[in-house]
């Protein structure tokens, strides 16, 4: 049921794609497997009520419980990891750092490419910073606008008017440009450089990186979910274990 949901919510939910390039989002994926895991883990919670209650002896009622206390406390530490590592504004912004990419936007060459997103949807781009010596123009285009203009007389014009940054386009050599990267469905941006006014000059470009919101909201909910739910089940338990441990025949 597992691999047949992930298949639903990757391929028809999340829009995922083979061909032209790869896609995979298991941002989703994950969140939904972690909230049935949540569903699973409170279930079980109940059933070993039960177990216990039903128990036929003192000493099995005290194994169940000292088990349980065990198996919860395990995963009560998973969940205090992942819950720090996505809480903590640090980690979050170095995981955003090594995502980055940088380019270079050479003149007369074929301009560079980025995703709107990861192959599997862990951190989208959410902007992109130029540096260039000299005043040059830099355009941010869709794949489909380059695609069916690249190489004809008209480029560039084309470029300027299918641009998607349409008010801020110009590198000044003594400041940075940054172009915030629109929302979209996962696909692919072209940085056409422009160097008219001053022929042969290049530009850098560094694509900002974000952590999806999926792991950032949603995920970080669910751990903290984890982590209650089981301290909790932990804080019953405890007296119950000790209750049943003095007729206990094991320690």
């Amino acid at each position: 049921m597992l691999v047949a949901l992930g298949a639903v919510v990757i391929f028809v939910i999340g829009e995922a794609t083979l061909q032209p390039y790869l896609f995979l989002p298991l941002d989703g994926f994950i969140a939904v497997l972690a909230l049935l895991l949540l569903m699973i883990c409170v279930e079980s919670f109940f059933f070993r009520m039960l177990e216990i209650k039903f128990a036929r002896s003192s000493s099995a009622r005290h194994l169940i419980a000292k088990n349980s206390i065990k198996r919860s406390i395990l995963i009560a530490i998973f969940a205090g990891i992942a819950f720090f590592i996505m809480a903590a504004p640090s980690v979050i912004g170095s995981l955003e750092k090594s995502a980055e990419s940088t380019f270079d936007l050479v003149p007369n060459a074929e301009p560079p490419y980025f995703y709107s997103s990861d192959t599997f949807a862990l951190a989208d781009a959410v902007a992109v910073t130029l540096s260039s010596l000299d005043e040059v123009h830099v355009y941010l285009v869709s794949a489909e606008a380059f695609d069916a203009n690249w190489g004809t007389s008209t480029f560039m014009s084309a470029m300027y008017s299918n641009r998607l940054n349409r008010e801020d386009y110009t590198v000044n050599g003594s400041d940075s440009l940054t172009i915030s990267v629109p929302h979209s469905d996962f696909g692919r941006f072209y940085l056409v450089l422009n160097d008219v006014f001053n022929p042969g000059t290049g530009a850098t470009a560094v694509v900002m990186m974000e952590v999806s919101g999926t792991f950032t909201g949603t995920m970080w909910i669910l751990t903290l979910a984890f982590l209650v739910a089981n301290i909790a089940w932990i804080a019953y338990l405890i007296p119950v274990e000790r209750k049943y441990s003095v007729g206990s025949i094991y320690k």
